[in-house]
C-alpha cells in the first residue's frame, strides 16, 4: 500500500510546477498511461505559435505528428494505446519567432491504477466528509477530472449476480455483448444517465430500465480492479435528478458479490444448477449505500434453496436529506464485524453486532448506476474515494504502536494511552490490572503468522482466537502469558488462521490483558506471515 505520505509528496512536486509561468517554450511534460489511454499535460508557453505531438512505441520519432494542436493547449489523450507497452512522446513548439523547442518523455501504459498527483489535488480544493476515520490513508480514488474514464479502474460492461439468472443476459456476458452505459465527462464530474435515446436499448427485452453504470469487476474476464477485501471507509459525492416519470427509476452506489459464478450469492448447502453455494446464511452479498431518489441504505442476503432472493438483511432510509438536484456526500464504513453509514458526514445507522455480523470477508464489486426508460436519469458523480488503515513493513495489524488514529481505534478496551511513554519514547498503551484491549482483523486464511509486542512490567496474556461468521463464535488459536521486565521487551508468538475458501480472508480475533496486579505498557504490536527460524 502506497502510503498518503509519499503520495503527497508527488502532489507537492506537481503543484510546484505548475506553479511556474509559462514562457515560450513548455516544461517537461506530465505524462499518465493507462490500459486505454495516454494522458499528456504541458504547461503551454504564452508565446507559442504551434504544437505538435509525436509518440510511438519503438523509441523512434514518426515522420509525421500524431496531433496538431492550438496555442494555449495543455492537454491530449492518446488513445487506443497498447496495453503494457511502453510509449516514447514527443512534445514540439515553434513560437511567433520561429523557434522550435522539443521536450520528450517515456511512459508505459499500465494495465494497473496507480495514484495520480494530479487527482490527488482535489483532497486539498474538494476535501471530503469528517466521516473519514481518523488514521485512515487513502487507498484507491477516482476524482472523474479525466477527458476519458480510466479503464484500470472501471468496467463498463454492467452485470451482476441477479442478472446471472437472465439467461439471454448470461449470454451476452460471456460472449462480451452487453448494452453500454451513457455517460459524460466534463473534466470534473461524470454524469451517467439515460434518456429516450441513450444507451439504444433496453438492458433485457422483457425489462423496463436501460442500465448506465460502472463497476470494478468485470464478470466475464473474472478481472477485479479494485481488491477491497480488508473492508475500509468509502465515500461518493453525488447529485441525482430525473424529469418525467421514468419506469425503473434508480439510481445506486452499491456492492455486489464477484462472479464467475452464483457461488458468493447461493448459501451454503445449496446447489443450482450445479453451482455449490459457499455464502453463510447471514451474510450479505449485495450492499446498496443508496438506492432509489430516497437514498434507502439496504443489506441483502436473505436467499431460499432454489436460489430465489426472499429479503434484505436490513434496511433504512435517512429522513431529513434532499437528495434530488442537490450534492450529497455518501459514506459507509465496512470492518471486520460492522457495517455503518454515513451522510454527509454524520453517522446514520451502524449494525455492529458481534454476534450478527452482516459484513463479507471477500472482495466486493463496486457500482455507481443510473437506471431507468421513458423519461431522463442522472446521477452526477464528483468523486468516489477509498481508505485504509495503512499497512507497513509486512506488518498486517493496523495502528500497531497506537499513533495512527490519535486514539485506540480501531482497537477497542479500557486501555489508555500514554505520551512518550513507548518503548521509543512514542506513545504507548497503559494497562492497570484487569484491563485489556481487542482489535477483529483480516488475515489471509490458512497461514502462519507471528504475533509480536513489547511489554515492560507486569504479566500480561495474549491470545487469538478465529471468528466464525455471521454468529461472532470465537475457536481459540493460539495464547501465552508472559511477565514483562522493567523495561521494554519483545515478544512473540506463532499461529496458523483457520481454513477459508480461496482468497477469503479470515477474521481473528487479537486480544491482550494485564493479567497481574501492577501495571504494564505495551507498545509496537506486529502481526507478520511467519518466517523459518
Amino acid at each position: 500500500m502506497k502510503t498518503i505520505a509519499f503520495l503527497f509528496l508527488l502532489l507537492s512536486v506537481v503543484i510546484e510546477g505548475q506553479a511556474q509561468p509559462p514562457d515560450a517554450s513548455p516544461s517537461a511534460m506530465r505524462l499518465r498511461g493507462t490500459r486505454s489511454w495516454i494522458r499528456v499535460s504541458w504547461n503551454a508557453g504564452n508565446n507559442i505559435q504551434r504544437q505538435q505531438l509525436y509518440w510511438s512505441a519503438d523509441s523512434k520519432r514518426p515522420a509525421n505528428p500524431g496531433a496538431m494542436l492550438l496555442p494555449g493547449k495543455d492537454r491530449y489523450y492518446i488513445q487506443e494505446v497498447r496495453a503494457g507497452a511502453t510509449y516514447h512522446v514527443w512534445l514540439e513548439t515553434t513560437d511567433q519567432a520561429g523557434h522550435t523547442s522539443i521536450v520528450e518523455d517515456t511512459v508505459t501504459a499500465n494495465r494497473n491504477w496507480e495514484p495520480d498527483p494530479e487527482e490527488l489535488s482535489a483532497l486539498i480544493t474538494n476535501p471530503g466528509s469528517t466521516a473519514v476515520p481518523a488514521g485512515m490513508q487513502l487507498f484507491w480514488q477516482d476524482e472523474f477530472n479525466d477527458e476519458l474514464l480510466n479503464r484500470n479502474k472501471w468496467t463498463t460492461n454492467y452485470f451482476s449476480s441477479l442478472n446471472y439468472f437472465n439467461e439471454e443476459s448470461r449470454k451476452e456476458m460471456l460472449a462480451g455483448q452487453l448494452p453500454q452505459p451513457a455517460y459524460r465527462l466534463n473534466g470534473q464530474t461524470i454524469n451517467l444517465f439515460v434518456n429516450d435515446s441513450l444507451p439504444e436499448r433496453l438492458y433485457t427485452k422483457k425489462g423496463n430500465q436501460k442500465i448506465s453504470s460502472i463497476q470494478t469487476y468485470d464478470w466475464q474476464t473474472n478481472e477485479n480492479l479494485l481488491d477491497n477485501s480488508r473492508g475500509g471507509y468509502f465515500e461518493v459525492k453525488v447529485r441525482r435528478s430525473k424529469t418525467g416519470n421514468p419506469k425503473g427509476l434508480n439510481t445506486a452506489f452499491w456492492f455486489d458479490s464477484p462472479g464467475p459464478d452464483l457461488r458468493y450469492y447461493l448459501e451454503q448447502g445449496t446447489v443450482v444448477d450445479g453451482i455449490k453455494g459457499i455464502r453463510p446464511p447471514g451474510q450479505v452479498f449485495e450492499i446498496d449505500v443508496f438506492e432509489l431518489l430516497n437514498a434507502q441504505f439496504v443489506l441483502h442476503g436473505q436467499v431460499d434453496k432454489n436460489g430465489k432472493f426472499v429479503h434484505n438483511l436490513a434496511t433504512h432510509i435517512a429522513k431529513g436529506y434532499t437528495h434530488e438536484n442537490n450534492w450529497v456526500i455518501h459514506g459507509m464504513l465496512w470492518t471486520p464485524t460492522s457495517i455503518k453509514h454515513y451522510i454527509n458526514g454524520h453517522l446514520i445507522a451502524a449494525y455492529t453486532d458481534k454476534h450478527k455480523i452482516y459484513a463479507p470477508n471477500h472482495f466486493m464489486n463496486v457500482f455507481l448506476g443510473t437506471y431507468g426508460s421513458l423519461g431522463n436519469v442522472n446521477m452526477e458523480v464528483d468523486y468516489i474515494r477509498y481508505y485504509q488503515w495503512p499497512l507497513t513493513n509486512g506488518n498486517e495489524l493496523p495502528n500497531p504502536g497506537f499513533e495512527d488514529s490519535g486514539s485506540l481505534a480501531p482497537w477497542e478496551g479500557t486501555a489508555t494511552l500514554a505520551a512518550a511513554a513507548g518503548r521509543n519514547k512514542t506513545t504507548g498503551l497503559q494497562l492497570t490490572p484487569g484491563q485489556k484491549i481487542e482489535q477483529y482483523l483480516y488475515l489471509s486464511n490458512n497461514t502462519l503468522y507471528t504475533l509480536e509486542y513489547w511489554l515492560q512490567g507486569g504479566t500480561a496474556s495474549a491470545g487469538i482466537e478465529n471468528v466464525t461468521m455471521v454468529t461472532g463464535d470465537l475457536s481459540p488459536v493460539a495464547s501465552q502469558e508472559k511477565r514483562g521486565k522493567r523495561t521494554f521487551a519483545k515478544n512473540h508468538m506463532d499461529f496458523r488462521t483457520g481454513a477459508g475458501q480461496d482468497h477469503h480472508k479470515k477474521t481473528i480475533r487479537l486480544a491482550i490483558e494485564n493479567t497481574g496486579n501492577t501495571t504494564i505498557m505495551l507498545d509496537d504490536i506486529t502481526i507478520k506471515t511467519r518466517k523459518l527460524r
